[in-house]
């Protein structure tokens, strides 16, 4: 990974956290909203758009990249069924797999112990994020949720996922620390970003507060990693390469989202199907960033 992407980056995300914080002060949650919104369809569908040229990348024989393509494939068709028979499970099965690659994205560059360990020390970190989200905004999350599945999650519920996640997370991570495989000062430093996010996602409504974590704390150095894995080097040059790659793929997104909203005009409908989309993409995305990193 490029110097840029370990320093700076750390730096600009810093500062435009604090500057959108300041933004969703300065006005309502429909501006806040379309903010959100305008990012979450440009950079965040762009970090996913790549995911072919990624498998194409780690496989260079076609017969094992028309096998790693069929898996693809079939993971997106069990999702759509998981999702027809038991939509709860797939509402539960979204969090847990985002929750994975949330942290694994953050994570996996600062601790790599085995493969039992990083899953319950990434997953603790995704939960995190997931169950601050969810206690700081329950009722417009409810809302989404009757609209998906016709249910809801507790306040209890989340309690004890904030309480459980956060206890995984301080025990990894005190074990991490025992063993010398992080500092001190790294930890303060994690522990401080989940502070500032937690602010963040009390400060803003649920769609900007979601949006700036999925930007500027995952979808960005998604990208950055990416780049350096396609092109080998991050550069002015293999960042304009990675958008000319991925740009067929964004437009067409952007095309079938639309085309949505126009046969799909409310908003009950129109939200079920979207969910149904990130869901069947976001599990076959997962595993090629698994693959790419591993």
């Amino acid at each position: 990974m490029s110097v840029f992407s370990l320093s700076n980056y750390q730096n600009f995300k810093i500062f435009f956290t604090f500057l959108l914080l300041w933004f969703s002060v300065q006005f309502g949650d429909f501006i806040e909203d379309v903010v959100a919104y305008f990012l979450v369809i440009t950079l965040g569908i762009l970090h996913g758009a790549n995911d072919l040229l990624i498998i194409s990348k780690n496989d260079k024989r076609k017969q094992q990249f028309y096998k790693n393509l069929s898996i693809y494939i079939t993971i997106i068709v069990i999702c759509l069924l998981i999702y027809l028979f038991k939509p709860m499970l797939a509402i539960l099965l979204f969090i847990i797999i985002s929750a994975y690659h949330f942290g694994e994205e953050h994570l996996s560059e600062l601790v790599d112990i085995s493969k039992y360990f990083n899953f319950f020390y990434y997953i603790s970190y995704g939960g995190l994020i997931f169950s601050i989200i969810f206690f700081n905004s329950l009722n417009d999350v409810n809302q989404i949720l009757d609209q998906l599945v016709g249910g809801s999650f507790t306040k209890n519920q989340i309690t004890f996922s904030l309480s459980f996640s956060l206890l995984i997370f301080l025990l990894t991570n005190s074990y991490l620390l025992i063993a010398k495989k992080i500092d001190a000062k790294q930890l303060l430093k994690e522990l401080f970003y989940l502070l500032l996010l937690a602010l963040v996602f009390k400060s803003t409504s649920l769609i900007l507060g979601f949006a700036i974590y999925f930007i500027l704390w995952h979808s960005l150095p998604s990208i950055i990693h990416q780049v350096v894995f396609i092109s080998g080097n991050f550069s002015k040059k293999s960042i304009w390469f990675y958008i000319k790659q991925a740009f067929i793929y964004w437009v067409i997104s952007i095309l079938s989202m639309l085309i949505l909203y126009i046969f799909i005009p409310q908003l009950e409908q129109f939200s079920i199907v979207v969910f149904v989309i990130l869901f069947a993409v976001t599990a076959p995305h997962v595993w090629v960033m698994h693959r790419m990193k591993n």
